[in-house]
């Protein structure tokens, strides 16, 4: 399996697979239809089983990050991939007010409101 990158945490290497859930969940769930179809000879309960443990299979077959556990691992080829090699983007904004070491700033003015002008 090749390497991908984590978009949350930024963690290269392989993913891991999610677990498939509570495996006693579908065996209890297995042994109450599995009885309730054999004493009352209604089969087609059986299918609620299989239909339960097939999403199962389907829902937690995800490939996670193993450092954060998020489902936020892509390749590193893809463009969100070569995105996040180069790192975070943090990008640091204040207006000069919060800022009393810089005397370099105007204050700044407020806007007039236009209707009261127009009067």
């Amino acid at each position: 399996m090749k390497d991908r990158i984590c978009t949350h945490c930024y963690h290269v290497g392989q993913p891991t697979t999610q677990g498939m859930g509570s495996f006693a969940v579908d065996a209890l769930m297995w042994m109450i239809f599995f009885s309730l179809s054999m004493f009352s000879s209604i089969f087609p309960l059986m299918l609620i089983p299989l239909a339960w443990t097939t999403y199962h299979i389907f829902i937690y077959n995800k490939s996670t990050c193993p450092e954060c556990g998020r489902l936020n691992m892509v390749s590193l080829d893809s463009r969100k991939g070569k995105r996040a090699l180069k790192g975070p983007n943090v990008v640091v904004s204040y207006s000069a007010a919060e800022d009393p070491d810089r005397r370099d700033h105007q204050p700044r003015q407020e806007p007039r409101d236009r209707r009261a002008s127009d009067r």
